[in-house]
């Protein structure tokens, strides 16, 4: 059965505020019918709060009306929550208790060592275990409030990856990059030539401390030009790289929402400033396409379908793009940028039973 998502289109009829985006949302938020989930329970609300000189993350005044409407609809507590390093910085991006209303917490405590192990079973590839935010993990509600972007690693950031990411300790972030992989680097041929740096459109080899070659997949378009261009074959492609994260990302979404449920789930994905690559990232760059709305909903393999649907390639802002760039000639818009398949994700998700991509709009007037 297909999943009925709100959406708030961020193009108006015309130019009367009751058809501006900012009260769409509010109206959005009342068709959820918020005080069925939240009523005398404690919500936690997990955003990415940005970092570095980056300033498009969500507007504080989004998440103060959202704060609001939970309080309103008789949630016994609210806050919002992130990883300990951007809720220690948040003040530089306009999110504090006196702004928001209420409460902005460290999801696994000020020291990262506030969480919940849960096993992978049978694990993944190395992934056996992942540390989940105690914070997160004590509320009774969670709703997730994500920042929709671009993602060198995985093709984009959504909801899925908002949790996967976002509420778990860097430990469990660290061993879920590991599951990256997809080249591999043979040092007895290699002679540190550096004619695979030289020629990595994409800056994302490099010779560390220790003179090993290392590569960074945030930035890795998986082109293979490094293996073609190799003298000596040193490289050679492994493994199912950038497709293993994302299956390791929904295991650990998986694992979250097997504690809150479907009745106790909230998926909000804004499109606005839409950038190349995620929050995360800690800088601003020019929006890939016009902004685009609102989604909401309590399915997240259609939440995340109905985001990649609204995100289209023939919407492209000219010049949106780094000059040395260029678009690749295959799948979504970020595929084409990125090199990673974001659909990747919903697949996974959907076959761990959280979710099914098929999914109608109804448009919030």
């Amino acid at each position: 059965m297909a999943a009925e998502l709100l959406f708030a289109p961020y193009k108006p009829k015309n130019l009367e505020p009751k058809n501006a985006i900012g009260a769409k949302w509010l109206r959005l938020l009342d068709r959820l019918a918020l005080g069925d989930t939240v009523s005398g329970k404690r919500v936690a609300v997990k955003m990415h709060l940005g970092g570095g000189t980056g300033f498009t993350t969500i507007h504080p005044l989004f998440a103060r009306q959202l704060v609001e409407k939970l309080k309103a609809a008789g949630a016994k507590e609210v806050f919002v929550t992130d990883a300990f390093y951007a809720v220690r910085d948040a003040v530089a991006r306009g999110y504090t208790q006196e702004v928001l209303g209420c409460p902005i917490v460290a999801d696994t405590g000020t020291a990262d060592r506030y969480f919940y192990t849960h096993k992978i079973d049978p694990p993944f590839r190395t992934l056996s275990e992942v540390q989940l935010a105690g914070e997160i993990m004590d509320a009774d509600v969670l709703v997730d409030f994500a920042h929709v972007k671009g993602h060198g690693a995985c093709g984009f950031g959504g909801a899925s990856k908002n949790l996967s990411m976002g509420c778990v300790t860097d430990a469990t972030r660290s061993a879920l990059h590991r599951l990256e992989g997809g080249l591999e680097w043979e040092e007895k041929r290699c002679d540190r030539c550096g004619v695979c740096i030289e020629h990595c459109a994409q800056h994302a080899i490099k010779f560390n401390k220790e003179n090993r070659w290392e590569v960074f997949y945030h930035n890795c378009k998986f082109c293979q030009h490094c293996v073609l261009i190799c003298p000596q074959k040193a490289i050679r492609m492994v493994g199912g790289g950038y497709k293993d994260f994302q299956e390791g990302m929904a295991r650990t979404t998986a694992k979250i929402l097997e504690k809150f449920g479907p009745a106790n789930t909230i998926f909000l994905n804004l499109l606005m400033n839409v950038t190349v690559y995620c929050d995360c990232w800690g800088m601003t760059t020019p929006a890939l396409v016009p902004d685009i709305g609102i989604l909401a909903g309590r399915d997240i393999a259609a939440i995340e379908q109905a985001t990649l649907d609204l995100v289209r390639t023939e919407d492209l802002i000219p010049g949106s793009l780094p000059a040395s760039w260029t678009l690749g000639h295959r799948g979504h818009l970020f595929e084409k940028i990125h090199g990673k398949d974001p659909h990747a994700i919903i697949d996974a998700l959907e076959r761990l039973g959280y979710g099914s991509r098929a999914y109608t709009l109804a448009e919030v007037e």
